[in-house]
């Protein structure tokens, strides 16, 4: 059969699923990705078609409202190149300095500097649309930050941080240059490739394997795969021995600052299969009738982590996730409810790291699960894997050998890179009031009762998503879930 592959980009996370706190702070706490290239440039003053409207009120407070100038950008990255139209609200505070900000559009393009006094732009296509805030200082130097994401051209969903100085001098002098510096990000990760639907009528010619000496039959029929192993006169001695499963010859990766995610529907279990399980190389994931357990296979099978669960074996779907941070991976097993939205009915994180971690005895394994296993093996030292060439899933029985055939019927096998995002806390301030019928309300802020007063707009940066929550005993912790 051909293997499906379907991918899908998109700025939003898709899918259902939970980024632990323990992943956060594992990502924080330790080295990502390496850093993004630094740009470096500068802006001149080329134009302000809306000089604004300057006011001083009664108690002596001086805004300026409306303005609008454009600044001739270049850099020497050619997507940062281009003419920059900043809309501007700024209100001047008692010392002489003032608070400023708007939203900006970066358009790219080129600049012909033949004319010097009239400088002539070509668009080359995209443009950043941004939100900014800014200081100006008594002598009129600046610092100002920019973020903001690409729309069109080459940098459609791209994100721009950057950051200028003016020095001082008279606002809006053409002569002052603006130096910036800035770091564009990829756009957020999330792709996902449809293996197998198993929509037509012959199974995958994949890899097949059935343990110590069993059979294995792949059954294609109603959208839906049926793996099916018979173990006759052959014991579990060791979980690989009563195990049927098949897969792609499929390579996969997974990057710092991302998650890959396998997945695959267990849309039933009969009554002589006691678990289906689902693996990426030698990272596998085993969901029993009443059990969940995690492991590792090198020289020996590892078991990380296992629990008591009894769910009820139809209609779900089995997740195994990968997140590097830094030189560890977090694995996270998943069951979610595929009748209820995703609901998660079970998740659980452990950290592999290069050292030798804590695992699972077989004495520790019986007392969960009921089954004893020979020849466990300590989880051994050695860096985690973050690419292979072999997602797999299967069935498993534990077996004294006069059990019946065990079959585990599955679909939709999927998998999913997304990016794993930051999470920015900083001290704030909730603002509650009254909303009654045909009332509006302005927010303002300044720095002291007397002002100067500048509006607070919740304006959303493109990408990024805000939340203002109370500080308190309650919430101490937080975390980024994924919603169905």
């Amino acid at each position: 059969m051909k293997t499906l592959l379907k991918h899908v980009t998109d700025d939003r996370i898709a899918g259902s699923g939970v980024l632990l706190a323990m992943a956060s702070l594992l990502l924080t706490a330790l080295p990502l990705a390496a850093a993004a290239p630094t740009i470096t440039g500068t802006g001149y003053l080329v134009g302000v078609p809306v000089p604004g409207i300057l006011r001083t009120n009664a108690a002596g407070q001086v805004s300026l409202k409306g303005n609008v100038h454009v600044v001739r950008v270049q850099t020497d990255d050619t997507r940062t190149t281009g003419r920059l139209q900043a809309s501007m609200d700024m209100a001047y505070q008692a010392d002489g300095t003032a608070v400023l900000g708007g939203a900006a559009q970066q358009e790219v393009g080129t600049w012909n500097l033949a004319d010097p006094v009239n400088p002539k732009f070509t668009p080359t296509g995209g443009v950043w649309d941004m939100i900014y805030r800014g200081v100006a200082q008594a002598d009129g130097s600046d610092v100002i930050t920019l973020t903001g994401y690409g729309v069109g051209g080459g940098i459609d969903g791209l994100r721009l941080e950057q950051t200028m100085t003016k020095g001082p001098g008279v606002p809006f002098d053409p002569a002052i240059p603006y130096l910036g510096t800035g770091t564009i990000k990829p756009a957020p990760v999330t792709s996902i490739a449809v293996i197998d639907n198993f929509d037509d009528a012959s199974p995958p010619g994949w890899a097949q394997y059935a343990g110590l000496d069993g059979t294995i039959d792949l059954i294609q029929a109603n959208g839906q795969l049926t793996i099916r192993g018979n173990w006759p006169g052959i014991p579990t001695v060791e979980n690989w021995h009563t195990t049927a499963w098949t897969g792609p010859d499929l390579a996969w990766a997974v990057n710092q600052g991302q998650s890959l995610e396998a997945r695959v529907d267990l849309v039933s279990l009969n009554g002589a299969a006691p678990g289906a399980t689902l693996a990426l190389d030698d990272y596998w994931m085993v969901k029993g009738r009443d059990y969940v357990s995690v492991g590792k296979q090198h020289n020996g099978f590892t078991v990380l982590s296992a629990d008591k669960l009894a769910t009820r074996n139809t209609n779900e779907v089995l997740v195994l996730a990968l997140t590097p941070a830094g030189s560890n991976v977090i694995l996270t097993a998943r069951l979610l409810d595929k009748s209820n939205g995703g609901a998660v009915l079970y998740e659980r994180s452990t950290v592999d790291t290069p050292a030798s971690d804590p695992s699972l005895n077989s004495a520790q394994i019986a007392a969960i699960t009921g089954m004893t296993f020979q020849k466990l093996v300590p989880d051994p030292s050695g860096a985690p894997w973050t690419r292979g060439k072999l997602p797999w899933f299967g069935v498993f029985q534990y077996t004294d050998g006069t059990l019946p055939a065990a079959e585990a019927t599955f679909d939709n096998f999927e998998l999913r890179t997304y990016e794993v995002p930051t999470v920015g806390i900083e001290r704030t301030v909730q603002l509650t009031w009254p909303a009654p019928a045909g009332m509006n309300y302005a927010v303002e802020g300044g720095p002291t009762v007397q002002g100067p007063w500048l509006p607070i707009n919740d304006v959303a940066t493109p990408g990024l998503k805000q939340m203002t929550v109370p500080a308190n005993d309650i919430m101490k912790v937080f975390r980024l879930r994924q919603a169905p």
